[in-house]
């Protein structure tokens, strides 16, 4: 078997976001202890914003009213939302050149759950050109883990699914 390419997900193995970054912002807002957390990632709705049902910036607009229920004060809650928005993450360098170094004639390719504004956050890290193909769910309409989306992965790329290396941060 040959490796003829390596996907990679985006969030949690190239990108990270640091949870202290939520805890300062709410605390500065007095929000409670993992309230932008649980408003970000409520099933449902980050279903629909990964999937492409509704756009990055309704799901920032859904997530402000959930908190903003939870802490009786909309503006506040838009506020410290937009706050938490204004970050496309860091990048994890020592990640990137580690495989560059380790498979520096293998193609890298992105497979994430994303939301409409990937390929700007990318622009903002600077690793936007960084891929041979970046397959974002938002856009395909199938996340992961569903087989429909590996299989476009693998068709997309001309290959069979064992010739693409998978690196994840969920077992799923």
């Amino acid at each position: 078997m040959k490796i003829n390419f390596i996907l990679s997900d985006l969030d949690g193995v190239i990108r990270k976001y640091p949870s202290e970054r939520d805890t300062a912002i709410e605390q500065k807002f007095h929000l409670p202890n993992g309230a932008i957390y649980k408003a970000a990632f409520e099933k449902s709705i980050l279903q629909n914003v990964v999937c492409g049902i509704i756009t990055d910036e309704a799901w920032r607009h859904l997530m402000a009213d959930s908190l903003a229920i939870v802490i009786n004060d909309k503006a506040t809650a838009q506020t410290a939302i937009a706050e938490w928005s204004d970050f496309p993450g860091l990048v994890d360098q020592n990640y990137l050149d580690f495989i560059g170094q380790k498979f520096p004639m293998i193609p890298i390719a992105v497979l994430t759950n994303g939301t409409s504004r990937l390929m700007s956050d990318l622009r903002k890290l600077g690793i936007d050109q960084r891929f041979r193909r970046i397959f974002n769910s938002a856009d395909i309409g199938v996340c992961k883990p569903d087989p429909k989306i590996y299989q476009h992965v693998v068709d997309a790329l001309n290959c069979k699914p064992n010739e693409i290396l998978f690196i994840d941060d969920s077992m799923s």
